[in-house]
């Protein structure tokens, strides 16, 4: 027998306190002997017998009531011969993240942790409730044989997944099942990486029996980023990747299938990655997928890293002077890089770039406030005419610094440049950029979004926006109002506004798998690396599993691409060793608070240990209803 809560043992300490008073009871005081009270003596004498035994029971009863409450409030387990384990309501949480996948002795670390969860289901009854909870937040739940069935149907992810959270609902989930007793088990890889997030879960009374698995010294190779420089290729840009790997290893990059360049690189560490830029050309137009790929080990899921590029030839721009001087010298510098070209003004799909105070502007657009504040009026109206729903609010010349516009902490904008450009950029002159969709005018807003996009933020106001056509900046670009136009990151953010944002390139988004993507707008389907079409009719999109790059589509139109990859720190298996198992127990303990977070050191531990922790609630009613027995017994008898 053992006990999760030993220290209420000290409660047994008060059987004292009965026995006290039983012993001051028997205290005789001085004898005085009066005639009229002989014959109660004599009577006393006859039935002296009874009453001590009365007392002695008595004080076996208000011993055992004692007794058995400081065992309940102990939480005793233990395992009753031919009784086999109490009910349990069971959620085992499967980490199936992908350092899962790697492959050991012609098996794979996710195999064997599988094996482990049916050593578990094997040993349920007919009165259990059970759950699979995996890493990518998937429940299964049902019967024994039901979950065997499932079981067999997973596999390792394309990224981490999230333990913490699939704890949290594997609580949630075990609570449920009451009046079983609840228990959570956990079996992992090991990796130090597993619960990597400040949450902590709380599991309060809960039992959580904690499996991590070593696993023999992995030599990894991987591909931890590669991006395309820039995203728009007119035809040849670069793409720059890094790779680790413990010893020499070739490298190919491929463009729709096509090997188009291969080398070789040096051992690298994970923490010290060969970082490799190399310059290339496509035959093909329009989006290309890429792949930067090494020769499989026993990880497959890193040994290749995707990418995205649109060819196209630049992007048409027509450049008035109320944008500012700084606008037009970028402008210009880009044109002379071939990465835009001059237009016409009035040519088709031709991105203009003004001051908002400029007349007969038409979208596309790209628009700065002006520098004359008694031109906002004129400004505003512009806005109303282009069916834009923003307005200049009043003028602000205190300095602040302008913030990349976010969402639960991560950028909305996620493209390289435009967070660089904005974060951190002091702002003198600025008009506070105010929504009004009402005020635009009737029929000219079509297809402008009800919520559009705010790029930056400053003195807690949106100061850059962007919508369906036009790209609006709160400030004049002049070095008196504002150091945006100075900042490195300038000139390759006009060029992806002008791109992706204004042109006919639409959106290039990075994301892991698993993850929810909000904010995608007019985004009818996702098209498959198979070329199938899954259908979404909602702006809240979950990235799929598998790695690689997905178009968005607007009915038969691609009108971006969603490039998936795994995190890189999923490559990292150093702390997958043999003797790494504790160190991950102990890691993960620290994201668990609970009452009985218990770490096992086998498979056969474990098993034991998750019906053990069930079989301890088995015993908390009766210990309670025996000394709830003994106290109404010992009431009676007093009375008696």
């Amino acid at each position: 027998m053992a006990f999760l809560a030993p220290l209420f043992l000290t409660l047994a300490t008060l059987v004292g306190v009965p026995l006290l008073v039983h012993l001051l009871r028997r205290k005789v005081g001085r004898t005085v002997d009066f005639p009229a009270v002989r014959y109660l003596t004599r009577m006393e004498q006859e039935h002296s017998r009874d009453l001590k035994l009365r007392h002695v029971l008595l004080l076996l009863l208000r011993i055992l009531a004692v007794l058995a409450l400081a065992l309940a409030a102990a939480r005793p387990i233990a395992k009753l011969a031919g009784l086999g384990h109490a009910p349990v309501s069971l959620a085992i949480v499967l980490d199936n993240s992908m350092s899962t996948g790697i492959i050991g002795n012609e098996r794979s670390v996710f195999d064997s942790l599988r094996a482990d969860v049916r050593g578990v289901l094997a040993d349920l009854s007919n009165d259990d409730r059970a759950w699979i909870v995996t890493a990518d937040g998937r429940v299964i739940g049902g019967s024994a044989p039901a979950l065997l069935e499932s079981l067999n149907g997973l596999a390792p992810l394309g990224g981490r997944g999230d333990l913490a959270a699939a704890t949290r609902r594997a609580v949630g989930l075990a609570r449920s099942g009451s009046p079983r007793a609840p228990v959570v088990a956990i079996v992992s890889d090991g990796q130090r990486n597993a619960f990597a997030t400040d949450s902590v879960v709380d599991a309060g009374t809960v039992p959580v029996v904690v499996l991590a698995h070593g696993t023999d010294a992995v030599r990894n190779r991987a591909v931890l980023a590669a991006r395309a420089e820039p995203a728009r290729w007119t035809p040849s840009g670069t793409v720059s990747f890094a790779i680790s790997a413990p010893d020499s290893s070739e490298w190919r990059v491929l463009l729709d299938g096509r090997t188009v360049a291969r080398g070789a690189v040096a051992s690298a560490p994970i923490g010290a990655p060969v970082r490799i830029t190399q310059r290339l050309a496509s035959n093909s137009t329009g989006w290309v997928r890429g792949k930067v790929e090494l020769d499989a080990d026993a990880l497959r899921a890193d040994d290749a890293r995707w990418f995205a590029v649109r060819v196209a030839p630049p992007p048409m721009v027509v450049v008035r002077r109320e944008g500012g001087p700084f606008l037009s010298a970028a402008l210009a510098t880009l044109v002379e890089e071939k990465r835009l070209e001059r237009g016409a003004e009035g040519a088709a799909r031709t991105v203009t770039v003004s001051g908002a105070d400029a007349a007969g502007v038409r979208l596309p657009v790209l628009l700065t406030a002006p520098l004359d504040p008694v031109r906002i009026g004129e400004a505003n109206r512009t806005l109303t005419r282009l069916g834009i729903p923003w307005r200049f609010g009043a003028i602000a010349r205190n300095l602040v610094l302008a913030r990349a516009a976010t969402s639960d902490g991560a950028p909305l904008d996620t493209t390289a440049a435009s967070v660089s450009v904005f974060e951190g950029t002091p702002v003198r002159l600025r008009y506070p950029l105010v929504y009004s969709p009402g005020g635009a005018a009737a029929g000219s807003g079509a297809g402008v979004p009800a919520t559009p996009d705010t790029l930056a933020t400053a003195g807690g106001s949106a100061w850059a926006v962007a919508g369906d056509g036009y790209v609006l900046i709160g400030s004049p670009l002049e070095p008196d109002a504002t150091e945006l136009p100075l900042r490195a990151a300038f000139v390759p953010w006009v060029l992806e506004a002008l791109s992706r944002r204004l042109g006919e390139d639409g959106r290039l988004i990075e994301a892991v798998p698993g993850e929810q993507l909000t904010g995608l707008r007019g985004v009818t389907g996702l098209e498959g690396p198979d070329g199938n079409v899954l259908g979404t009719n909602s702006d809240r999109v979950i990235v799929p599993n598998e790695a690689g790059v997905y178009y968005l589509r607007r009915q038969a139109a691609r009108i971006g691409a969603l490039v998936v990859n795994p995190e890189p720190e999923e490559s990292d298996v150093v702390g997958m060793g043999p003797g790494a198992a504790d160190s991950a127990v102990a890691a993960m303990r620290t994201h668990i608070a609970g009452r009985d977070v218990t770490p096992a050191s086998s498979v056969s531990a474990w098993r034991t240990l998750v019906f053990d922790r069930a079989a301890g609630h088995g015993l908390l009613l009766p210990l309670v209803a025996l000394a709830l027995a003994a106290l109404l017994a010992e009431a009676w008898l007093a009375r008696h």
